[in-house]
């Protein structure tokens, strides 16, 4: 008997096809909902919902792409309080950098998306690390003396 999986088990995949032993269909897949009888008019359903999948991904990787080429060529500007040694009073965070991101650039990423090993410190150059969906890329900020 031809099954479509409902949910991953050990014999096979969500949203795939299979042959499967009638008793075990009947008694066990069908009854605990982890698939359903394959017909044609559900394996139809099944590969447009799949295709759809497909080129919803393929859109959320060139949104991505596109936000991190974006992000790549952005160089923002901070003005902190400093000693006269270059050392700040207090720490550029990567709360502050999404702030900033959203203020002057109106890009929405989330602080967790920000990856800084610890709170900038001094004045100068920065290369930050930002990660979007498996990808990274690096944003320079620079901070500058007030």
């Amino acid at each position: 008997m031809r099954v479509i999986f409902l949910k991953d088990t050990p014999g096979a995949k969500k949203n795939r096809i299979k042959e499967v032993p009638k008793g075990y269909a009947l008694n066990y897949l069908l009854p605990q909902k982890l698939a359903v009888v394959a017909t044609p008019e559900k394996i139809t359903a099944l590969e447009k919902k799949v295709s759809q999948k497909q080129d919803d991904q393929q859109n959320t990787n060139s949104e991505t792409e596109k936000l991190l080429k974006t992000i790549k060529n952005l160089k923002i500007e901070i003005q902190a309080k400093a000693n006269k040694e270059g050392h700040l009073f207090g720490g550029i965070s990567n709360e502050d950098i999404q702030k900033i991101l959203k203020k002057e650039h109106n890009l929405d990423i989330s602080k967790e998306a920000i990856e800084l090993p610890h709170h900038l410190k001094e004045i100068g150059k920065h290369k930050v690390s930002i990660k979007i969906a498996n990808s990274k890329t690096e944003l320079t900020v620079n901070i500058k003396a007030e």
